[in-house]
């Protein structure tokens, strides 16, 4: 493995075993000497966020303060210093840890949270205790108490995880797909579409959050961590009474176990297992100048009693909601989706586009939810795609979401409204509350699979209004509107 560079003020994972294997701590009393020697070699030349120590390896997370060649020396003073005493200690000779240490640099937060969480998991994950908490050479407990430790920045890192509880609470995250950080593998590739797929919307989560408070600049997302009794859980992000956002979600989740009795009758299968995993967000904001969007990237998986796959699918679009209409937005939003779709097959976009004006309809209003974009669902295995084929298409779509939608909310947040606008802009909601509740597929999913209602409700918006058989004005605005809703348009 080519080794990473060791650079000031950025932070790395520090990991190495034993030659061949071999043990490096025999006991305790070895353990406790290790994390002596680290406070006295490494003290003011790095921070230590977390550690843990096992029989024939062992974990530091680490941020670097001084130059790479005081480091380094720091580093290979610690190892010696080690070697030294225990070899005399087990009457032996020779190297004892593989060279060169390993590293990799951390390159974002969320990689950096879900490591800390590996780290402290190792010990259960080896199956050395039953619980990571009970572990002692760990530095999970440094981060319940205030006892001096070596541990540096506990603040930095609760912060992460918004405070303590969530930081206790994180822990009991499902982190099958962080794999290969112990050395035994050169690289950390995720080995499934599942897995690969689920390290997507992380990342797609990061990047969207991220966007969205810099264009708000006011509000921040709330992250929200849970776990589903089931199997799985997800972690919620929202953003509510922002400058631009009114109220906002951008969720992931992972969800597995058995499929229950409602949804085996809605695939017609009996009794599986299943896993699910997806992106979700709905942006509501302030402005009625400004539209609402929706978008979703998801995969389902189901085995049979053997843990075989027996079908698999991907599924996901985004779409458009404006409450008045712009006709260079909406061309603009179409488009984008078309430029994703036809990287990979030109029939997608007409094929998905009319699949969406088909299925964002509120039958009982005879209105569409708002102007379309993509959606497209089963998308399984073929002559024609693979599964690797729909995951790079969907991830296609996925990259585009931005693309889409940021140009049209900077080009129209700054638009005066007045409180007419506002209202209609409350009663179009409505319409949009309406499909949510009565139509809508992923609704019933999270329902039915015991889905957590905060995350599967926060597509709802704060205010809305029903009045009673309203109608716009002849010729206005609002009018044009509801015609192109009833009459789905080709834009591009």
């Amino acid at each position: 493995m080519k080794q990473e560079k060791i650079e000031k003020d950025y932070y790395y994972h520090i990991f190495n075993r034993g030659i061949n294997s071999g043990i490096i701590f025999q006991n305790e009393d070895n353990k406790s000497y290790f994390l002596k020697l680290i406070k006295k070699h490494l003290t003011g030349k790095v921070n230590i966020l977390a550690y843990c120590l096992m029989d024939n390896h062992f974990h530091l997370v680490v941020k670097i303060l001084e130059e790479e060649s005081i480091v380094t020396q720091a580093f290979s003073n610690l190892f010696n210093a080690y070697a030294k005493t225990y070899n005399k200690q087990q009457n032996r000779t020779g190297t004892l840890f593989e060279r060169p240490y390993k590293r990799i640099h951390i390159q974002n937060e969320d990689y950096l949270k879900r490591l800390i969480l590996y780290v402290h998991k190792n010990p259960e994950n080896h199956h050395i205790v039953k619980r990571f908490e009970n572990y002692e050479f760990s530095s999970y407990k440094n981060y319940l108490n205030d006892n001096n430790t070596i541990v540096t920045n506990k603040s930095y890192i609760l912060n992460l995880f918004n405070d303590l509880e969530n930081f206790k609470y994180a822990h009991n995250s499902d982190l099958s797909d962080f794999e290969n950080l112990t050395g035994i593998n050169d690289t950390i590739k995720p080995k499934t579409i599942k897995s690969k797929f689920y390290k997507y919307i992380q990342g797609l989560q990061d990047r969207i959050t991220s966007k969205l408070e810099t264009i708000d600049g006011k509000a921040t997302f709330k992250e929200d961590l849970w776990k589903r009794t089931e199997g799985g859980g997800g972690r919620t992000r929202v953003i509510e009474n922002g400058r631009v956002f009114e109220k906002g979600g951008v969720n992931i989740s992972g969800v597995h176990g058995k499929l229950p009795k409602s949804m085996q009758s809605y695939f017609k299968v009996g009794d599986v297992d299943f896993f699910a995993c997806g992106l979700s967000l709905v942006l509501h904001p302030k402005s009625p100048m400004v539209p609402t969007v929706h978008a979703n990237w998801r995969y389902f998986e189901m085995y049979d009693k053997q843990g075989d796959i027996i079908d698999s699918w991907f599924g996901g679009g985004q779409d458009l909601t404006p409450y008045y209409l712009f006709e260079d937005d909406a061309k603009h939003f179409h488009q984008t989706c078309k430029s994703a779709c036809d990287k990979h097959n030109p029939e997608f976009y007409p094929k998905y586009k009319a699949r969406c004006d088909d299925y964002f309809y509120n039958a009982h209003r005879n209105e569409g939810r708002g102007i379309g974009g993509l959606f497209f669902d089963y998308c399984k295995a073929s002559e024609t795609m693979t599964m690797e084929n729909w995951y790079h298409f969907v991830t296609e779509v996925g990259d585009s979401f931005l693309h889409a939608y940021v140009p049209i909310v900077e080009k129209r947040q700054a638009l005066e409204y007045t409180e007419a606008q506002r209202n209609w802009q409350e009663i179009r909601r409505g319409r949009y509350v309406e499909f949510n509740l009565v139509h809508d597929k992923g609704t019933l999913f999270g329902l039915k699979t015991n889905g957590r209602i905060e995350s599967i409700l926060m597509s709802l918006p704060p205010h809305v209004q029903w009045v009673y058989d309203h109608q716009p004005e002849a010729g206005s605005d609002e009018e044009k509107l509801i015609e192109i809703l009833q009459n789905p348009k080709d834009w591009v």
